[in-house]
């Protein structure tokens, strides 16, 4: 809290700037800035943007649970991530079809 109060003292302090001149602050910054960044504003995303925790709900978890079980349990029914673009973008083509197609 201490960290926060100082850094409001911080802020308080310095003019504000728009939007776009942070966007085009942020886009002259080198790589390994924006990476760090990034970053930061990730570890501090939800004191700046009041999300709620990156916590899943009981229904969540119990889901999750689940989904494991059954990976576990049965280990055929999987399917390896390499090649699932693919596979999804050959589904939809089938979707695609069958709509045009004359019935």
């Amino acid at each position: 809290m201490i960290a926060s109060l100082k850094r409001r003292s911080v802020y308080a302090k310095l003019s504000p700037v728009s939007l776009e001149q942070l966007e085009n602050a942020i886009l002259g910054l080198t790589s390994e800035e924006r990476q760090r960044l990034a970053l930061w504003f990730e570890e501090n995303r939800q004191e700046l943007l009041g999300d709620e925790p990156d916590e899943l709900s009981a229904e969540q978890q119990a889901e999750v649970v689940r989904r494991r079980e059954l990976a576990l349990a049965h280990p055929e029914l999987l399917e390896p991530w390499d090649g699932t673009i693919e596979r999804v973008r050959e589904r939809l083509h089938e979707f695609g079809r069958q709509k045009t197609s004359p019935r």
